[in-house]
């Protein structure tokens, strides 16, 4: 019999285990650094913008000369230069003075505020006429707005997004320092599994966890390493576990999850070294039989064999474990909120992952349940994401605003 644990005892035990898992790191270009985790600080060592520049296509001036100004009395300024665009000003502005300044371009000094050429008038006698008066830093993009020199500007265990990337050629950063990828080992397990391939006959099927579970891996910037179909079997199932960590990570076991006579996973993950079990049963749907195992310092996880379970257990889990061990701090889940299209019941005491698809409905978005049985893998080719119903509810009412979690 299982003794279940809840999520976030789950999460907690998972933390407990592998938060101080030693991973090397290397130094890397950041054009291949995208979806990498960065292994220590970045700080800026310069301000940006390094120069006070326009927000806006305009007339930069002293806000003091504009004060006042209204269509019928505008300021009358006068017109002595126009800014380049890459270009530092060569002249400075006076009293009375303006010149003209392109979006982005460097304000000359003293200007103080940019006023936008929608509020001009200009009738080509040598003076541009301002007709909004503005306030000291309107339309000005200041030195170290954006950033300033010495701050944090990613935090060790940000898993690099494009725009981090952005962000760190904006400061001349060329290369960062990086975790080396986790490895994660794949074993797919049962003897009615045959590759994908093969033609099924009789009761096989072809493995489709695999091939999810590769994708997975690779999609979170680690590195999958198969180990092959292998046989409902203890001496089996353990020597292909032992091979996957004498060279991973982390090892995933789908398939003998479960308390049936023939699922080994637990039986071996205790037999490959200590501590072993350390979940057998998470109080959830789909996944309960769902196993977490440590042997020394590295993650064994027996996952169902059904796909749908395999895939949401991933998700919520594997993904969170891998995030872990790589010092993770900012990882964020990819929300929709959405409004439920119609009541769906669910199973009180256990919390459920459940497979949705997004409607767009003008201005907002809807939420649809998609209703299949575990092993039917056409589940998760229809979900856009998944909503996580509490171990409280009873299920969701009709037009309950819920958070969508995207695949």
């Amino acid at each position: 019999m299982l003794s279940v644990k809840s999520v976030t005892e789950v999460y907690e035990i998972i933390k407990e285990n592998f938060s101080l898992y030693a991973l090397d790191a290397e130094r890397i270009s950041i054009k291949d650094a995208v979806g990498r985790t960065l292994a220590s600080d970045i700080l800026a060592d310069e301000d940006i913008p390094h120069f006070d520049r326009s927000s806006v296509d305009g007339y930069a001036v002293i806000s003091k000369d504009t004060f006042g100004a209204s269509d019928s009395i505008p300021a009358q300024l006068q017109i002595i230069g126009t800014v380049k665009m890459g270009e530092e000003p060569h002249f400075t502005l006076k009293k009375g003075q303006a010149a003209y300044v392109p979006t982005g371009g460097q304000l000359p000094k003293p200007a103080d505020a940019v006023v936008m050429i929608e509020y001009t008038q200009d009738y080509n006698d040598g003076y541009i006429y301002i007709e909004k008066p503005q306030a000291p830093g309107s339309h000005v993009v200041y030195k170290g707005d954006d950033i300033k020199r010495n701050d944090v500007i990613l935090k060790k265990g940000c898993k690099l997004r494009p725009q981090d990337i952005g962000v760190l050629a904006a400061l001349g950063i060329g290369k960062v320092q990086v975790y080396s990828k986790l490895k994660v080992g794949i074993i797919s397990t049962g003897d009615e599994i045959i590759d994908m391939l093969d033609t099924p006959t009789g009761a096989q099927v072809r493995d489709i966890n695999t091939y999810t579970l590769f994708s997975g891996v690779l999609n979170e910037g680690c590195e999958p390493v198969l180990f092959g179909i292998i046989e409902d079997r203890f001496q089996s199932i353990r020597k292909a576990a032992q091979d996957a960590l004498a060279r991973c990570d982390i090892v995933l076991i789908s398939g003998g999850s479960s308390v049936g006579n023939m699922d080994e996973t637990h039986k071996v993950i205790d037999a490959l070294g200590s501590p072993g079990v350390l979940v057998h049963g998470i109080a959830v749907k789909p996944g309960k039989p769902t196993i977490l195992g440590k042997i020394e310092n590295r993650a064994v996880l027996g996952l169902p064999g059904h796909p749908v379970s395999c895939y949401m257990i991933y998700r919520v889990f594997v993904g969170f474990l891998m995030d872990v061990m790589q010092g993770g701090s900012c990882k964020v889940l990819n929300i929709v909120k959405a409004k439920m299209v119609c009541k769906y019941p669910s199973n009180h005491g256990r919390e459920e992952f459940l497979p949705v698809r997004l409607l767009k409905n003008q201005d907002e978005y809807h939420v649809q349940p998609v209703f299949g049985k575990s092993g039917l893998i056409k589940v998760l080719a229809e979900a856009d994401g998944y909503v996580h119903i509490g171990r409280s509810l009873e299920g969701l009412d009709e037009g309950t605003e819920v958070d969508v979690v995207l695949f």
